[in-house]
């Protein structure tokens, strides 16, 4: 990663900090953008209630020396700060690069305020941009759903580990297939097929799931967009 992209992602992790203020209650998403927020919040972080939506983020807080709860505890999400794979200008984002996507749209579900921070290389004109779309399945569906997406169009990979030959496996059990759907499907009919197949858990696809979108520019400076109206939930 260049030193710009890292100034970026350390602009916009900053701005986010000003979220933290009278949250009590918050959500942590994953990657290496979130763990370059998570080292700068920690003097906010501390005597909150955290939880987080991977082992890799936990052990990254507890190394740190923060204290987090099970999700299992906690109904509802005060603050959830988070990053995506790709983002577009009406705020549709594909996450999942690392695997954790189910637990992240479940805590952006649960929270009142969404915040999700990027480096300016992450803004794409229209999502699904170049990055796959992660989809995670029950490990006994993945030949079956990896045949009816490619049925469909879509280019279809298992996700292996490096100098491994059998699936990822997540943190909740599931397998993930990286797909790319057909050029010509719209984000909504690629959304309903997803949605429809069983063995499917979740998709990286998430939409009407930001409130603030803070893009870091490689020159230090930070756009903050807000989508009011666009996320409200029932």
């Amino acid at each position: 990663m260049s030193e710009s992209v890292e100034n970026a992602r350390r602009a916009a992790a900053i701005r986010a900090l000003e979220y933290l203020d009278t949250a009590r209650v918050i959500g942590l998403g994953t990657g290496s953008t979130v763990e370059v927020f998570l080292k700068l919040a920690y003097d906010k972080l501390v005597g909150k209630t955290l939880v987080a939506s991977s082992i890799d983020t936990a052990m990254i807080a507890k190394y740190i020396g923060l204290t987090l709860v099970d999700p299992v505890v906690v109904d509802r999400v005060d603050l959830y700060v988070d990053s995506a794979d790709e983002v577009d200008p009406l705020g549709r984002m594909v996450k999942g690069g690392g695997g954790a996507m189910t637990m992240e749209k479940l805590l952006a579900f649960a929270a009142d305020m969404r915040v999700f921070i990027v480096d300016e290389l992450k803004v794409v004109p229209k999502v699904p941009h170049k990055k796959p779309v992660p989809v995670e399945v029950i490990p006994q569906a993945i030949s079956i759903v990896k045949r009816k997406l490619e049925k469909a169009g879509f280019e279809c990979h298992i996700r292996v580990p490096q100098g491994k030959r059998s699936p990822v496996i997540t943190d909740l059990g599931g397998a993930i297939l990286d797909v790319f759907p057909p050029r010509d499907w719209s984000i909504e009919n690629i959304t309903r097929f997803l949605d429809s197949l069983p063995g499917v858990i979740e998709h990286g696809i998430f939409v009407g799931l930001v409130d603030v979108l803070i893009v870091g520019k490689r020159d230090g400076e930070v756009e903050v967009v807000t989508y009011k109206g666009m996320s409200e939930k029932p």
